[in-house]
C-alpha cells in the first residue's frame, strides 16, 4: 500500500495516519464528557482533611505550626482495600473524610461524622482543634474510569490538620481498619513520587505541596473553584 507523500522528504504511512486519528477522537471524546460533568451542578459533595503527623520537640510539645517541608513530617492517609468497588482505585491513597449527607448543612458537619467513621475516636478532636481550610475544587471522574454508564463529579471542600506522632502511635496500637482500607503514615516524598490516589485527589495534593504529583490518574481532572461554592453543600439528589 501507498503512504501519503507529504513532500520531498516527509512520508506518513496510513497506518499511523489512522492510529493518530483514533486518538485524537478518543482524547476528544474524554474531554467531552468531563467538560459535560463539570458544566452541571456537580451530583456529590465531599469534605476531607490533609493530616500532618508532627514530632514533639524536646520537651514533648506539639509545634502545629512546624513546616510541612521538614524531612521528619508524615501525613496519615487512608489506603485503599484490594477489593474496593472501583478497580483504578483499589490500594490507592485517598484523603480521610468523605461524602455529605442530606442532613449535613456545611463541610464540618460532613467531615465530623465521616472522621468519625474511620478514624479512632480519640483523634477526632485534636484534628478539628486544628484545622485550616486549604480550598474548594469540582473533582470529575470519566464513566470509564468508574467503569459506570455515567461519570460523576463532587464538590469537595479540603482542609489540613496537624497531630503529633505520640497520638497517632497511641490510637493505632490497635490497627483499624474500615470497610474501604486502612490507615498508612507516608512521607511528602512517598506522596509525590510513589503512590497513586484516588478520587482525583493526585491534584489536590499536588497544588498543596506545589510539586507535581508522579503518578496521576487517567480520567480524573480537578478543578479549583471558589469558596463561595461551598453556600450550596446539599448533595443533589438526582
Amino acid at each position: 500500500m501507498r503512504g501519503l507523500k507529504l513532500n520531498k522528504r516527509y512520508f506518513v504511512s496510513p497506518v499511523v495516519l489512522l492510529l493518530l486519528f483514533f486518538l485524537s477522537c478518543n482524547r476528544k471524546n474524554n474531554a467531552k464528557e468531563l467538560n459535560a460533568t463539570l458544566r452541571r451542578r456537580a451530583k456529590g459533595r465531599a469534605a476531607v482533611v490533609i493530616i500532618r503527623v508532627v514530632e514533639d520537640d524536646v520537651n514533648g510539645n506539639t509545634d502545629i505550626d512546624q513546616s510541612s517541608t521538614m524531612s521528619t513530617t508524615r501525613y496519615l492517609v487512608q489506603r485503599k482495600s484490594r477489593d474496593y468497588p472501583i478497580e483504578p482505585f483499589r490500594r490507592a491513597v485517598c484523603l480521610f473524610g468523605g461524602n455529605a449527607e442530606a442532613t449535613d448543612k456545611e463541610p464540618l458537619d460532613t467531615l465530623k461524622r465521616e472522621l468519625g467513621e474511620e478514624l479512632p475516636p480519640d483523634l477526632v478532636p485534636p484534628i478539628l482543634s486544628t484545622l485550616q481550610f486549604v480550598g474548594t475544587s469540582m473533582n470529575a471522574q470519566t464513566a470509564q474510569l468508574l467503569g459506570k454508564a455515567e461519570p460523576y463529579a463532587f464538590m469537595c471542600a479540603c482542609y489540613e490538620a496537624t497531630l503529633s506522632a505520640k497520638q497517632v502511635s497511641a490510637s493505632f496500637q490497635n490497627d483499624i481498619n474500615d470497610k474501604e482500607g486502612s490507615h498508612v503514615l507516608l512521607s511528602k516524598e512517598e506522596l509525590l513520587k510513589e503512590e497513586k490516589y484516588a478520587w482525583g485527589y493526585d491534584s489536590v495534593m499536588s497544588t498543596y505541596f506545589g510539586s507535581r504529583v508522579k503518578h496521576f490518574c487517567k480520567g480524573a481532572t480537578v478543578t479549583k473553584l471558589s469558596n463561595d461554592a461551598l453556600k450550596d453543600w446539599t448533595p443533589a439528589t438526582t
